[in-house]
């Protein structure tokens, strides 16, 4: 395994679910939230899928039916609760509560598909629980920004937080296993 392919499918994985996000906090803000809604369902099959049938290719992984199920229902969970956390402007929905949020988010989601894989190595949970709470935390700011943006602006920012996402979610995640190679 090298490590740009590792980066390839990765981003793979990760910039369609970003860019559809993206669009649901935008539209999320425009009042929009079906259309939200529908875009976070189709960004959560749509990205389980694709980690589910990219993962191989990565680390020779073989994810779980159990695993892609945690991943369809917290993806489509999560995106709807942060596209309205993030569409709301309150004082307490702040850089301070994205980076609680998106961290503990991040956390929760990795120890979700860690239980969910049955005799996934404690280290792999670990790293994968520190790179997606790190890249939930770091996440929630850009997507904050990118609702009062023209949409075409704030996809094309996503696809760029999708690639920054990438690399810091392949140096976490596959470090491990380059070690192990």
């Amino acid at each position: 395994m090298s490590f740009i392919n590792a980066i390839f499918w990765e981003f793979l994985q990760n910039a369609p679910v970003l860019v559809l996000f993206t669009a649901a906090v935008w539209l999320w803000a425009k009042d929009r939230r079906r259309d939200a809604v529908v875009c976070s369902v189709i960004s959560a099959v749509m990205g389980s899928l694709l980690i589910r049938f990219t993962e191989p290719l990565i680390s020779g992984y073989h994810e779980p039916w159990a695993v892609t199920l945690v991943n369809v229902v917290a993806f489509g969970g999560l995106q709807v609760l942060f596209a309205a956390y993030l569409g709301a402007e309150s004082r307490w929905s702040n850089w301070k509560t994205d980076v609680l949020f998106g961290g503990l988010a991040g956390v929760a989601l990795a120890l979700a598909q860690g239980i969910a894989s049955d005799g996934s190595p404690w280290i792999g949970i670990i790293l994968h629980g520190l790179a997606l709470g790190l890249i939930g935390a770091l996440l929630m700011g850009g997507l904050r920004r990118q609702k009062d943006k023209p949409l075409k602006t704030a996809l094309v920012n996503a696809a760029w937080l999708a690639l920054f996402m990438t690399l810091v979610i392949s140096a976490i995640d596959y470090s491990y296993l380059f070690l192990l190679a």
